[in-house]
């Protein structure tokens, strides 16, 4: 068993692919993150109102509640409401760009064009700030 340290880091990811969801959650384990898992919307909303991460990790394109309506209601809640969050999409649209940015997101990522590598040093950096 690892014991984690103080400063580690705790994301949550919330993503429908199954298969992407794990691939990124073991290499930001390996890099000693500590990352919860949400499949939906509905349930990252219910997780973000437990426990509220160091850093948001959202898809957009998500079953029973859209990336858009998750970070629109989080910014509606105190305690959420200034929550560092990078948004890993298909999405390439200005109009969900632009919603996103309005909405206050610290980072947005095309899926297609990160390896984890890169994604991992995005969210560093977002965690310096």
């Amino acid at each position: 068993l690892m014991f984690h340290d103080a400063f580690m880091s705790h994301l949550l990811l919330v993503e429908d692919d199954n298969i992407l969801a794990s691939t990124v959650a073991d290499f930001l384990r390996m890099e000693g993150y500590e990352i919860k898992i949400a499949k939906d919307g509905v349930e990252g909303l219910e997780m973000l109102n437990m426990e509220r991460p160091d850093l948001l990790i959202l898809d957009l394109i998500l079953p029973k509640k859209s990336g858009e309506d998750v970070l629109e209601e989080l910014r509606k809640q105190e305690g959420l409401k200034d929550l560092p969050v990078l948004v890993l999409t298909v999405k390439q649209d200005e109009q969900s760009m632009r919603r996103c940015l309005d909405l206050g997101i610290q980072g947005y990522l095309i899926k297609s064009d990160y390896s984890l590598k890169e994604i991992e040093k995005n969210i560093r950096q977002l965690l310096k700030k």
